[in-house]
């Protein structure tokens, strides 16, 4: 009798220490098992599995066969008729498959015991990579927290505890200091399979990464009954977001803020004192408009044409509604999706300095 106590011992500290399920290690020397029994017995168009069982310690092999009409068996190595399958399980049904043992297999189960350390240790590598891709995968568009372990003039890796994450510098928040040992949030934008290894690729200059840190640090946004509707961002300077509540006792700017604007400074302070306007969202576009250009105080609009209006505002406010450089217009403009002419009331006729926004 095979004794696979030893085995299991292994593959339970091998698993621990690897940071994998113990089940994808059984899995995959099955998996390699079988392949290899099918290569020594010249089985090559059949499936073959192996069954590896603790309890009464045995290592079997099947072929593998699924159940077809009776007459329909196009290819004899992978399919069986119905009923010769009922032979095997009386309840089978077609499209079902069936394992059919493999007789004279004892001598190699017993080989194949003692070499499955050496064949986990070949897979043990793959089995990695495929439960860290499948773990960031599932992080794909959201948050991960990481430590910066090292920062070079175009990208910055990022200790992701079972991988190095990578930031290219486009994708960092202009002018925020990074450095070795620094312990940040990301936003995961990509995942991919590389001959490398697994890439995670981060940001936190993605729109998305401040959306997401509105779900993590508003509750009521986590819990969907208040609505990010649009988010128009310039990374490190200001960022405008366009919010809505599904209930009308709750007040979306005030939940958005939280008391003592704790949770908007929350947000702030994780994107490096990133200017943050909640902006109410509005159904009506002209309404929307004159919201997303706070705290600017409009007096009158006009739409000229389509998806293009101009807006007239005192000319103590003109500067507060075009913003340094053109800032707040350009934000309001991206958050609405409308082109937008910011002028003064007393001169409606002249453009101002920075004052066209497209959207």
């Amino acid at each position: 009798m095979i004794n696979l106590q030893a085995l299991k011992d292994y593959i339970s500290t091998i698993a621990k220490e690897r940071m994998i399920p113990q089940e994808r290690v059984w899995q995959a020397l099955e998996d390699s098992l079988g392949a290899a029994l099918k290569k020594e017995k010249a089985l090559k168009e059949n499936i073959v599995k192996a069954k590896i069982d603790l309890e009464r310690n045995t290592i079997d092999f099947y072929i593998v066969k699924t159940v077809v009409e009776d007459g329909k068996e196009t290819k004899p190595e992978r399919q069986i008729s119905l009923s010769e399958a009922q032979k095997i399980k009386k309840d089978v049904k077609i499209g079902d498959e069936v394992f059919i043992p493999i007789e004279g297999t004892q001598d190699y189960s017993r080989i194949a015991a003692q070499v499955a350390r050496q064949v986990i240790l070949q897979r043990l590598k793959e089995i990695e990579k495929e439960v860290t891709y499948e773990e960031f995968k599932a992080k794909e568009n959201d948050i991960v927290s990481g430590t910066i372990q090292k920062v070079e003039p175009r990208v910055i890796y990022v200790d992701l505890g079972r991988v190095l994450g990578t930031m290219f510098i486009s994708e960092a928040i202009p002018n925020e200091k990074y450095r070795s040992g620094l312990r940040l949030r990301f936003y995961v934008y990509a995942v991919e399979r590389t001959p490398k290894g697994v890439e995670v690729y981060l940001s936190r200059s993605h729109p998305e990464f401040l959306k997401r840190l509105f779900f993590v640090e508003i509750p009521e946004v986590a819990e969907g009954i208040i609505e990010i509707k649009a988010i128009a961002r310039e990374p490190g300077l200001r960022s405008k977001v366009a919010v809505v509540s599904l209930k009308e006792n709750i007040d979306p700017i005030g939940s958005c803020v939280g008391p003592k604007g704790s949770r908007i400074l929350t947000i702030i302070n994780e994107l490096n004192g990133e200017k943050i306007d909640i902006i109410l969202w509005d159904p009506n576009p002209e309404k929307f408009v004159i919201n997303a250009l706070a705290p600017a105080k409009v007096q009158d609009i006009k739409v000229v044409e389509k998806r293009t209006i101009q807006v007239f505002v005192p000319e103590d406010q003109l500067s507060l509604a075009i913003g340094k450089n053109g800032q707040n217009v350009r934000l309001a403009a991206k958050l609405t999706g409308w082109k937008i002419d910011v002028r003064s009331v007393e001169r409606p006729q002249e453009e101002v300095e920075f004052g066209v926004a497209e959207a």
